[in-house]
């Protein structure tokens, strides 16, 4: 402890202005996935990823109802009463910024979404409601730093020569269960690696939304605004080694109840009444290079 504090007194974070805070402040910039103690840039390139994506046709009027509520100029890019999502669960290994440790993922993809600004230009991409992660460290800087709507759950990943398997919990009680059945290796020529799972998206359109403090002041918020998550400036770009698509796939979700679920119900249970109208597509990409979002920023 000492050395670092010789090695990186406050004159030193003085000079370093480009560099993210997260609190406790009292200690200096705070690691993470985008920097070191002292701002630098992490080193992600041969970090490893392995997504695996479930892509459904769904109701559009249940999708639609997990947009933003009070926020205007979000809409579905084609007409219909369908639309599509995608259940996508990332493994990621030798992360620098965890001491070459990892951690998992999971989030609903509403594909096909496009929000209009203010002055009428449109962003097109997959709309993220919600990503869970399994450890802290990330959700903590995705929430602070990126705006990103992260929650805690306890991810279990079972692979064989054949399959795949995903259950997500909470404290014992399971509210998910995911299977990719049948897989077969194809070429990864065409592959991105998005994490969206769909190779078709410009980017990932969220929304953030942080509470002011106070009893008096329940209900305002102190910052409240749409990002984006452009593909095109990812670094590093994620590089697809192999990819593996499922002859079948299927999904579970259970909403159980307040008693399982004191923190979550309201948000599994709101999961779970998504109908799965045909199981569009499944596959898992294997890969090397973990982007760092940095790219993410406020719309407007």
């Amino acid at each position: 402890m000492g050395q670092l504090n010789a090695e990186a007194p406050r004159w030193m974070w003085e000079k370093t202005p480009n560099i993210y805070w997260r609190m406790p402040v009292a200690f200096g910039p705070m690691p993470g996935p985008r920097q070191t103690i002292y701002g630098a840039p992490r080193e992600s390139r041969e970090s490893t990823f392995i997504t695996a994506s479930i892509k459904f046709k769904t109701s559009r009027t249940l999708l639609q109802n997990l947009f933003p509520p009070k926020s205007s100029g979000w809409k579905f890019k084609s007409p219909g009463t369908v639309a599509y999502a995608s259940f996508s669960q990332t493994t990621l290994n030798d992360m620098e910024w965890l001491g070459g440790s990892g951690y998992k993922h999971i989030g609903l993809y509403i594909h096909g979404v496009e929000y209009q600004k203010k002055d009428g230009t449109v962003l097109s991409g997959a709309y993220l409601p919600i990503l869970f992660e399994n450890l802290t460290d990330p959700i903590v800087s995705g929430r602070e730093e990126l705006g990103m709507p992260k929650l805690y759950t306890a991810i279990d990943v079972y692979r064989r020569s054949k399959s795949y398997r995903v259950a997500t919990g909470w404290e014992g009680a399971v509210w998910g269960r995911f299977t990719w059945e049948g897989l077969e290796e194809f070429d990864a020529s065409a592959e991105s690696g998005a994490i969206s799972g769909d190779n078709a998206e410009d980017g990932i359109l969220a929304y953030r939304y942080i509470p002011s403090i106070g009893r008096q002041n329940k209900g305002i918020a102190e910052a409240e605004y749409t990002l984006f998550d452009p593909f095109k400036e990812e670094k590093p770009t994620p590089k697809p080694l192999r990819v593996y698509k499922a002859a079948k796939a299927s999904l579970e979700i259970d909403g159980l109840d307040w008693d399982a679920l004191p923190t979550l119900h309201h948000v599994i249970s709101r999961l779970s009444e998504l109908p799965v109208y045909e199981v569009v597509s499944a596959k898992i990409v294997e890969g090397v290079g973990v982007p760092d979002v940095a790219a993410a920023r406020r719309v407007e």
